[in-house]
């Protein structure tokens, strides 16, 4: 009995893992990165939004090219 119950664990443990990892997971990391820089740039507008995120990514993307 205690060997069965393992067996079903595995069956439905590896497979909801693989889903997650391989499907799901990318899924959401495509959907909700984008919508949560869409949403703080709603919040805190052009000027104190979008201008300083540009600025970071350059001074990010400056520093490791040198």
């Amino acid at each position: 009995m205690n060997k069965l119950k393992r067996l079903i664990g595995y069956v439905l443990f590896v497979p909801g893992i693989c889903f997650y990892s391989f499907i799901l997971g990318p899924l959401l990391i495509a959907v909700l990165l984008p919508g949560g820089l869409v949403l703080l740039l709603l919040i805190l507008g052009y000027k104190e939004g979008f201008l300083v995120l540009k600025q970071e990514v350059f001074n990010t993307l400056r520093q490791k090219c040198s």
